[in-house]
């Protein structure tokens, strides 16, 4: 629903200002829950029932070029950390704080320092009961991935603790940019369950991100309007930004390049304050209204360049830049400006104005909780990504809502044009009856024309659909036995294959079962071909019932052979399952008018257990050789194939 007028803008600002009421709240409620700060203690999430205590951390300024002894021993300041942000330490700060396990045996914890941004983190532990200090361990965007302890996109270290010993934890970390320190230890589950978690949410923002970025490149390439294309800058440079301060670049695509890591940081923040000032100028129209938004877009454009340069060419000379109180500058006069223009009746500048506001008190969310004067979790660590993702959903509506406005202005011209034709066809409408009944016979036709076109398109769409569901279900059948509705024999020599190569790339088992019915021969001699064709479809049924794992394939070979491909199961599992598919078989006992037939199948079963290899056709022979010794030692029974009826193990 559109509403264009007075109470349109009133009800955009009444919008605006609850927003920001929001956001006021917020600040204020977490500054009355801080008037006395706590000392900061790393929190630990344990899924396993260990238990930990940890102490409270202890942070000093500057001795860069000390050892982790001298720390240890040195009468340092050592003062509590009342907040999990230490804004810029040019010198570096060290951390300690103590570990003690109140389990009996020993155990793997793992500390995580979730802001991968840090320029280098070192880490020993001390153990004061022995004197002894564990291994020296170092982390960050100015170290290599293949260096440090554990590749996550978090800075993590894995800490061995010794049965009801006490540790300490000595770090020392320096880093040009802001120093946060949102620390958590884990045992091993809680950190899988943990890395699942940040995985899941990175996952959704980068799918979201890219449909996003997608659309709008579609819509540069059809409208070749180049402010697509500064939006999908202004997205290539968010998503940039959000691999470098979430850790994912660094861990999947520049995991061994400090030396250009070490800028990205500084590089993408600029990006993500230069490229939006391009997609707002050209989309809102800044130049047309002129004044101080049209001055302060182009400083603000010019100095970021400069800070994108310097940080590229020269990143010594940044700290001369004073970016962090510009950046703040920058957000009061570009929303000012975004506003002012929403004011004087740039209509694109309500949804921009809120897809801001969306960002920006999400960014504050996540700066108190940096402060600690908010709870640290996942959601305030996040809040700066999840309000960019909302901002670009409401970026895009307001694209959106300027295609819907450009739209409305052809169609008013068009009506205008009409108007204008029908004045002027008024005045000479003596002199163009004639062409006007001409005009009026070719619409005529045009729409009798159109009709049977539709009707011709409504037909070819039938057609294509019936077409479409023939297909599906030759696809179905010419892989599909049809006395047993079984995967037949060509569908199980294609599937075969692709599960051996699954099973050496995953090193994973694989087991094949070969099942024949005995006697069957007789049983159709006996009783009939209709008989043995139910006693076929039981037999399948009852295959079906032990082959229902996902990668499970169970098979008509031919005739009453079956085969079973089970991947993942090792040899003594797949002989029970044989077993249990041969007892299963064994109680089936068909009936056939009044008397009640004994119904048993033979299996042999092989298995390819990585790194040995072979063939499709050696595994099949291997199964095959195995279901001969079954049926030759008695039948009703499973054989499993000697080794030395396997296949060689593959040359590395």
């Amino acid at each position: 629903m559109r509403c264009d007028g007075p109470l349109d803008e009133t009800y955009y600002l009444m919008r605006l200002r609850q927003l920001l009421l929001c956001c006021l709240l917020t600040a204020f409620t977490g500054l009355l829950s801080s008037q006395a700060f706590a000392a900061v203690v790393p929190g630990v999430v344990s899924k396993s029932g260990a238990k930990l205590q940890v102490g409270a951390l202890e942070w000093v300024a500057g001795n860069q070029d000390a050892d982790f002894p001298t720390a240890h021993d040195a009468p340092w300041s050592w003062q509590p950390l009342a907040k999990p942000n230490l804004k810029k330490q040019r010198n570096g700060v060290w951390l300690r704080f103590s570990l003690d396990s109140a389990s009996a045996n020993s155990g793997r914890w793992y500390l995580s320092v979730k802001w991968p941004v840090l320029d280098a983190v070192r880490m020993r532990l001390f153990y004061p009961a022995k004197g002894e200090w564990g291994p020296l361990m170092r982390a960050g965007d100015y170290i290599p991935k293949r260096d440090q302890p554990l590749a996550d996109h978090n800075l993590v270290f894995p800490l061995e603790l010794r049965g009801d010993e006490r540790a300490v934890v000595y770090m020392q970390v320096q880093a040009h940019e802001l120093m946060a320190l949102p620390l958590s230890i884990y045992d091993e589950t809680g950190f899988a369950a943990e890395k699942i978690i940040d995985v899941a949410m990175i996952s959704l923002f980068f799918g979201g991100m890219l449909v996003i970025l997608l659309y709008n490149s579609s819509l540069f390439v059809f409208t070749r309007d180049t402010t697509y294309l500064l939006y999908v800058l202004y997205l290539l440079s968010a998503l940039f930004y959000v691999l470098t301060i979430t850790g994912f670049g660094q861990l999947f695509l520049w995991p061994d390049t400090p030396v250009f890591t070490r800028r990205f940081y500084a590089l993408s923040a600029a990006l993500c304050f230069f490229t939006p000032l391009l997609f707002a100028s050209r989309f809102l129209k800044v130049r047309s209204y002129g004044g101080w938004p049209w001055l302060v877009t182009w400083v603000l454009m010019g100095y970021w360049a400069v800070v994108i340069l310097v940080t590229l060419f020269a990143p010594s000379l940044g700290r001369y830049l004073m970016a962090e109180p510009v950046a703040l500058v920058h957000c009061v006069l570009t929303m000012a400006a975004v506003i002012n223009l929403w004011l004087r009746g740039n209509g694109s500048a309500k949804l921009f104005t809120i897809a801001w506001s969306t960002l920006l008190i999400a960014t504050v969310v996540h700066l108190l909780a940096l402060e600690g004067l908010l709870p640290l979790n996942a959601l305030t660590l996040h809040g700066q990504l999840i309000g960019m993702f909302a901002e670009f959903v409401l970026l895009s509506m307001a694209l959106a809502q300027r295609i819907n406005q450009e739209r409305d202005r052809r169609v008013l011209a068009q009506q205008s044009l009409l108007q204008a034709s029908e004045a002027l066809a008024h005045e000479r409408e003596q002199r163009l009856q004639a062409q006007q009944q001409a005009l009026a016979a070719q619409v005529r036709a045009n729409e009798a024309l159109e009709v049977r076109v539709y009707e011709r398109t409504r037909a070819l769409e039938d057609a294509k659909r019936g077409l479409e569901l023939v297909n599906e279900q030759l696809t179905r059948l010419s892989v599909t036995d049809a006395l047993t509705q079984l995967s037949n024999r060509g569908h199980f020599d294609l599937m075969i294959d692709e599960e051996i190569r699954r099973a050496q790339r995953t090193e994973t088992p694989l087991s094949v079962l070969l099942l024949d019915i005995d006697h069957f021969k007789q049983v159709n001699d006996t009783y009939g071909h209709p008989f043995g064709d139910d006693c076929l479809r039981l037999v399948a049924d009852t295959l079906r019932q032990y082959g229902q794992r996902a990668g499970d394939v169970v098979a008509r070979y031919g005739g009453e052979e079956f085969v079973m491909a089970l991947p993942g199961m090792n040899s003594h599992e797949a002989r029970e399952q044989a077993e249990r598919i041969r007892a299963a078989v064994a109680v089936l006992r068909p009936v056939h008018g009044e008397k009640r037939l004994e119904l048993t199948i033979s299996i042999g079963v092989a298995t390819l257990q990585p790194p040995a290899n072979c063939t499709p056709t050696q595994l099949l022979a291997a199964t095959d050789t195995a279901l001969y010794r079954a049926k030759h030692n008695g039948r009703n029974q499973v054989a499993v194939a000697k080794p030395d009826e396997l296949f060689e193990p593959s040359v590395s």
